[in-house]
């Protein structure tokens, strides 16, 4: 079966008085029977000479010029009243054609309607779609068509019932890209156009897309296909415009980036508008994590948090022990599903790939996939839209290091904490002196990695101990450090996967 464009049409089921509703199985019938239809290539049904009935077809409009602005929208319908079984008391099966005119219903769309169907309805998308690609009309040709109803007695050798021709004129239009990508060198991936990152779509706005992302200074223009520049969206007269480019001696002007930053960059290619906007702050203040690889599973009411990093608004992380399984990031936590969410650019990719889209409701929907169970710590930058998802495996020995500690700043010999039964929790339990400290994971090196606090001096209520890499700013630039502004005994408890500290005078 060769395989065409999909087109689909729908009964209006809802508007069928309540004694003809069709029963499910009709409509399984229905469903199984139009998609086969609609999939393939269609030749027509033989149909044999007919006979005079009561039978007719009306439509909601004759002649229609389509619009990909309304391609979601209904853009015809039509109705037929009920034939007739001659008394035989048998069901009576419907079936729909439509043709050009003059065509003698040769070659006609034709969909199995089943029984006690009475309308059928197109959205400008399906009508567009079938008149492109099944009878090959060039947009913007204005073409004559004609539907009919044929009525079958099941069960019986009575010739079919054909109702009259109705006519209709039909104007379709081309259909803009489906796919697009942003290629300059504003963009994490340059001119490379092999490897330019795909906007998402819009699913509420026909011919929309979006991008979030860092851009950096430097041009961009858009590409509809990968690894070929054209034909592009260019700039057209401004910089809220948009213009289709097809040939290399048409002008190749391009859109300016001045300063690095997030970016929000909206395209609509049917009205050739652009909108972009600098996000001077991270677009989400929280962020959540679900799937069942973590522990609350799908529950979108009450989802895992991600941490924000008070010092770097795009920064979110998110360690936990994890199961195998899938997981996504949701954008708010309003027990509905109907939110955009952070999501890989590919369904279960490598968990050492960086990359991370936003994607709004009705889009793709790509997960990361865990498929080794354990200790995890998942990193989201919002800034340059990455994220890093790394297995966590503890340190062994930790120590305190500080003016506030017994051993007080000696790198060399700094006091030891204790292990605990959790191989992530260590604990000191002593006396402190009023001073500054913080948590090596090496001794006889300043040069190591550290857990510090997300601000210096933070009050000791605060529970953020987060790991720093040597020399990463401003957390350690910075050189963070907890004050104990009371001398006494007190009890200090780290966890390394959670990031968190417990400060307590005994």
């Amino acid at each position: 079966m060769k395989t065409g464009k999909r087109t689909f049409m729908q009964i209006n089921y809802l508007s069928l008085p309540e004694k003809t509703k069709i029963l499910p199985f009709t409509i399984l019938i229905f469903v199984l029977s139009g998609l086969l239809f609609w999939s393939c290539k269609k030749t027509g049904i033989v149909i044999p000479a007919g006979v005079n009935a009561p039978l007719a077809i009306s439509a909601s409009d004759s002649s229609l010029v389509l619009n990909q602005v309304n391609q979601n929208a209904p853009a015809i319908t039509f109705n037929w009243t009920t034939g007739t079984n001659n008394g035989t008391n048998s069901a009576i099966d419907y079936t729909f054609q439509l043709d050009k005119k003059g065509n003698n219903f040769a070659n006609p769309v034709t969909m199995q309607m089943g029984r006690q169907a009475y309308t059928v309805s197109y959205t400008t998308g399906q009508l567009n779609d079938s008149v492109l690609n099944h009878w090959k009309i060039a947009p913007g040709t204005a073409v004559d068509f004609e539907a009919r109803i044929i009525a079958n007695v099941a069960g019986s050798s009575l010739p079919p019932q054909i109702s009259n021709v109705k006519g209709l004129t039909v104007t379709p239009y081309e259909p803009v890209s489906s796919t697009l990508y942003i290629i300059g060198g504003a963009t994490s991936t340059g001119w490379d156009n092999s490897k330019s990152e795909a906007l998402t779509t819009d699913p509420k706005t026909p011919g929309g897309f979006i991008f979030q992302g860092t851009l950096l200074p430097g041009t961009f223009k858009f590409i509809t296909t990968l690894g070929s520049f054209l034909p592009s969206y260019n700039m057209g007269a401004d910089s809220s415009k948009i213009v289709f480019r097809t040939l290399d001696s048409q002008p190749d002007d391009q859109f300016t980036i001045t300063e690095a930053s997030v970016y929000k960059v909206s395209v609509n290619l049917i009205d050739l508008t652009i909108k972009i906007e600098k996000l001077a702050s991270s677009p989400y203040s929280k962020l959540w994590i679900i799937g069942d690889a973590v522990p609350k599973g799908w529950n979108i009411s009450t989802p895992d948090s991600m941490v924000s990093n008070p010092n770097n608004g795009f920064l979110f992380k998110y360690n936990e022990v994890l199961k195998a399984g899938e997981f996504k990031i949701p954008t708010a936590a309003t027990g509905d599903f109907g939110v955009p969410f952070y999501m890989p650019l590919s369904n279960h990719p490598d968990l050492a790939e960086t990359g991370v889209q936003l994607v709004q409701s009705g889009g793709v929907d790509y997960k990361w996939n865990i498929t080794h169970p354990g200790p995890y710590k998942i990193t989201l930058n919002l800034l340059d839209m990455s994220i890093h998802i790394v297995p966590f495996q503890p340190y062994t020995k930790l120590w305190i290091v500080g003016d506030a500690t017994p051993n007080g700043w000696n790198i060399d010999n700094p006091s030891v904490m204790t292990a605990t039964s959790d191989p992530n929790v260590f604990t000191y339990t002593g006396h402190l002196n009023a001073g500054e400290f913080k948590i090596p994971v090496a001794t006889g090196d300043w040069g190591t990695d550290f857990f510090r606090p997300y601000k210096n001096h933070p009050d000791i209520s605060e529970t953020g101990a987060q790991f720093v890499k040597h020399g990463t700013a401003p957390d350690d630039t910075d050189d963070y450090k907890w004050l104990i502004t009371t001398a006494g005994n007190y009890q200090i408890t780290l966890n390394q996967l959670y990031e968190t500290i417990s400060i307590v005078k005994q």
